[in-house]
């Protein structure tokens, strides 16, 4: 479908020979430290217990460094032309071109990252390899809707029904969603990545609409009983349920073959990294079925790892909560975000809803 992510050359891993394995040994990283560049909280946690622990095995020393990708390229561009503030850091689509652009990243040792035989070619590129995709759809309370007498949401334009005005919420602009949303109500409406505008349109049909900065500040509206409705991804709806709250999620149809939005995560190494075979091992590590399939259980981030997406079919929260059919998920919206310019929709985003 259009918009696909298909402007950067795959860069073909013909150095990884199927079958090979890069083994690794007790005191092959001593006196190395690797800063990891990533959120906080137990998106942190999980890659401390499941990767770190393995590098410091080889005898690494591991820091993190907190937070999201727009916050860590501001980092970046701060320090040129002297020391990156780590060597390692996750990026996502929206701030994958401007990382690209300015020439951050040097290019991946594929001879240390055998695993990157288990991603799809495309989404293995010189400098970046891309890790995970969260489902951006509507986590919703069906029993409020039942109360209410409305069907469950199957579309974006389902959230402005009057009886939902003062009870739905959607991530501002500015927060790790935003763009992923007004990206899936635009082309949803008829719109297209150069016409946002039957987007915001819509986001002002909502009565009472309320937005996120925090994907927790939804969870947090949920259980208080003033949300019944959120845009979030399918990791936020995850532990909304553990948390006790009998939640659905639903993706909005976008046109006849698309349904949902991805929003998509990548990995890749600072220039001039000191501690570049660490990173790279690193890299090998985390996009492994081994941490990749415990990762998706536990923040909903769906593996590009084509060995861990079978290994998730026998959860039964995550087969009612996300898709996890490849023909489906491979159907899901993804844009190009070298070809927006986020200044502009932020202007228009500005102009059109901001208060």
């Amino acid at each position: 479908m259009k918009y696909l992510t298909s402007t950067t050359i795959s860069f073909v891993a013909a150095v990884v020979i199927a079958g090979s394995a890069y083994s690794t040994s007790a005191g092959e990283l001593d006196g190395v430290t690797l800063r990891v560049g990533s959120w906080g909280g137990s998106w942190q946690g999980i890659q401390k217990d499941l990767i770190a622990t393995k590098l410091e095995a080889m005898g690494a020393k591991i820091e993190f460094v907190k937070g999201n990708p727009s916050a860590n390229l501001a980092k970046l561009i701060a320090a040129r032309g002297g020391e990156a503030p780590f060597d390692v850091f996750e990026i996502i689509d929206a701030t994958l071109p401007s990382v690209l652009e300015g020439n951050f990243l040097q290019p991946l040792d594929l001879s240390l990252i055998p695993n990157a035989k288990h991603i799809n070619k495309d989404r293995v590129r010189e400098k970046v390899i891309a890790t995970w995709v969260t489902q951006e759809g509507i986590c919703y309370l069906p029993e409020k809707f039942k109360e209410l007498g409305i069907d469950p949401p199957e579309s974006y334009a389902d959230l402005a029904n009057p009886k939902l005005e003062g009870r739905v919420m959607i991530p501002d602009f500015v927060s790790g969603g935003g763009l992923a949303m007004l990206s899936g109500f635009a082309l949803s409406q008829g719109g297209d990545i150069d016409n946002i505008k039957p987007g915001l349109d819509l986001v002002k049909k909502i009565k009472g609409v309320q937005f996120w900065k925090k994907g927790a500040q939804a969870l947090t509206g949920m259980k208080s009983g003033d949300i019944y409705a959120a845009v979030i991804h399918g990791g936020w709806c995850i532990r909304a349920h553990k948390a006790g709250l009998k939640v659905a999620h639903a993706f909005s149809k976008i046109d006849g073959t698309t349904t949902g939005v991805v929003k998509q995560g990548w990995i890749g190494i600072v220039k001039g990294s000191k501690a570049a075979k660490a990173a790279n091992i690193w890299i090998n590590h985390f996009i492994s079925a081994d941490f990749q399939v415990p990762f998706a259980k536990a923040k909903g981030a769906m593996p590009e790892n084509r060995l861990a997406a079978p290994q998730l079919k026998s959860d039964p929260l995550l087969n009612r909560l996300m898709i996890l059919e490849p023909d489906k998920m491979d159907q899901m919206l993804r844009i190009d975000f070298s070809k927006v310019d986020i200044s502009v929709w932020g202007d228009q985003w500005n102009r059109a809803v901001a208060k």
